[in-house]
């Protein structure tokens, strides 16, 4: 049997037992495999390309998960968040934690008057401009702002704002911000300028510093002195010059106890330690705090004459508009939000990426779905092609089939020999597939020759990707259906007789 089978092959391959008209319609058939495996690679690139391209930019605006407070404006201006006591650094798929806030305003070009050019924008205060990747990648004008330890008045706009208003880098903003009720009008500086191509989201945000929000928005207590030794210079007088807008400020100097009084007396012959603590209440009888009470660590040494501070930041350090958390692994998102939401409790809004952008994963997703019918539609073709091909060759090789039946072979070897052939012919159709979609994506990623409209796409290049274990998932599912799909047509020389076929002029 061995023999026969080697036989058999030997006159597959042997010219002279055939007049080669299947030689084309072969060749054609796997052209045709080539071209169907390439734009199904092709297909699952792009596709691959435009979610992870665009659920970037998405992430650059958000992030996997972010943390808010429930009671939030119309306007989506975030309410404060009390960070302590909330530990969420335990979980091992957290990249990185960011605080932030959102605030709206009204900007306009200083000394410009006209009412038709000023814009509404929703500023996101973020905590360091060099540290955000963001801003990094899409900045196309301009530079990064330090923040030396300071609250930074500089902005970053997106190109399409700055079209609209005419602005120009360095150029002063005025400012409208609403604040307990009342407008508060700031100059700003624009320091820089960006464009992702998400244009109906770039011509909504703009980048300020999040310290900067949290001053407009009166978050948080920080407690200023001012001190002086009395004419004999035997005692230090220390009095606390700040003042409520809102309510009322009571202190406890170190005794537990909340009085009224702003000014501390001590003796400035030894060294002492004071620790201050200020609240304010919007009601002193009902004690209902407005913020978040500081403690201010007064040092004097006695024999240097001089007073120093510790822990001067403010308790606007434990509050923020909400958290923005990167993870490791995407797709795990909806389980360490349902992690979060145990911790945190039922007053905080914890929402997804693809919970705040609904409408751009919806349509991601329909991409995908494209991609699915492209797949079937290939896998088909492929089939069709490589079934005609096997087709014609058994057609070819009738008399060879009688000669091999006549020597006794089974059925099953026959069958065998075809579709071993074609499964030849099949692999040469899908390295080449594979090795002309690899060329397009690479040539693709080097010079970009490929364009699209940004405005209805988001992104100026088609985005190719090469998803690795995807594509080699495809390629083995695509082959095991083609070379399956070769046995019907194998049937075919099972039903063929030998006379008939050895007296075949085929």
């Amino acid at each position: 049997m061995k023999f026969e089978l080697y036989v058999a092959k030997r006159m597959l391959k042997n010219e002279k037992h055939s007049k080669n008209f299947s030689r084309p319609i072969v060749l054609i058939s796997i052209l045709g495999v080539v071209l169907g495996v390439s734009v199904i690679i092709l297909t699952v690139s792009i596709a691959t390309g435009f979610q992870n391209q665009i659920k970037n930019k998405l992430l650059s605006f958000g992030s996997h998960i972010q943390i808010e407070s429930m009671f939030q404006s119309n306007n989506k201006e975030t309410s404060p968040i009390n960070l302590l006591n909330k530990n969420i650094d335990e979980n091992k798929n957290l990249i990185s934690i960011e605080e932030y806030a959102y605030k709206s305003a009204i900007i306009q070009l200083k000394n410009r008057s006209s009412s038709n050019e000023v814009e509404g924008l929703l500023f996101k205060g973020i905590e360091n401009f060099k540290r955000n990747k963001f801003l990094k990648k899409y900045l196309i004008d301009g530079v990064l702002p330090n923040f030396n330890n300071k609250v930074n008045d500089t902005v970053i706009l997106s190109r399409k704002t700055c079209q609209k208003l005419s602005l120009k880098l360095n150029d002063k903003i005025t400012t409208f911000f609403i604040s307990d009720g009342n407008p508060r009008q700031r100059n700003l500086i624009l320091g820089g300028i960006y464009e992702t191509g998400l244009e109906k989201v770039d011509s909504k945000f703009g980048f300020i510093d999040l310290q900067y929000l949290k001053k407009i928005n009166n978050w948080g207590l920080t407690l200023k002195t001012k001190y002086h030794f009395d004419s004999d210079s035997t005692t230090i007088t220390i009095n606390v010059t700040n003042k409520s807008k809102n309510g009322f400020l009571l202190y406890d100097w170190g005794n537990q106890l909340k009085v009224s009084n702003n000014q501390s007396i001590f003796s400035a012959k030894k060294d002492c330690t004071l620790k201050l603590i200020g609240f304010e209440f919007s009601n002193l009888k009902n004690n209902n705090l407005i913020n978040i009470p500081d403690t201010l660590i007064i040092k004097y040494s006695a024999k240097q004459k001089i007073i120093s501070y510790e822990n001067k930041e403010g308790s606007d350090q434990y509050l923020c508009g909400g958290l923005e958390i990167y993870l490791a692994d995407f797709e795990k998102r909806n389980l360490v939000k349902q992690n979060l939401k145990a911790n945190f409790g039922p007053e905080f809004k914890i929402s997804t990426i693809d919970e705040q952008h609904q409408e751009i994963f919806a349509w991601l997703n329909l991409i995908y779905q494209n991609v699915y019918i492209i797949l079937v539609l290939m896998i088909a073709v492929a089939v069709i092609n490589m079934s005609c091909a096997l087709l014609v060759l058994i057609v070819e090789k009738t008399k060879m089939i009688g000669i091999l039946k006549a020597l006794g072979i089974r059925n099953t070897s026959l069958r065998k020999i075809f579709i071993t052939h074609g499964g030849l012919l099949l692999s040469v159709g899908f390295l080449g597939g594979n090795i002309l979609a690899g060329i397009i994506i690479t040539v693709q990623n080097e010079i970009e020759f490929l364009k699209l409209p940004q405005e209805n796409y988001y992104l100026d290049t088609v985005p190719m990707d090469y998803p690795t274990l995807n594509i080699l998932a495809i390629n083995l599912i695509a082959f095991l259906f083609c070379f399956l799909a070769m046995t019907l047509p194998s049937i075919i020389t099972s039903k063929i007789s030998p006379i008939k076929a050895i007296n075949s002029e085929i």
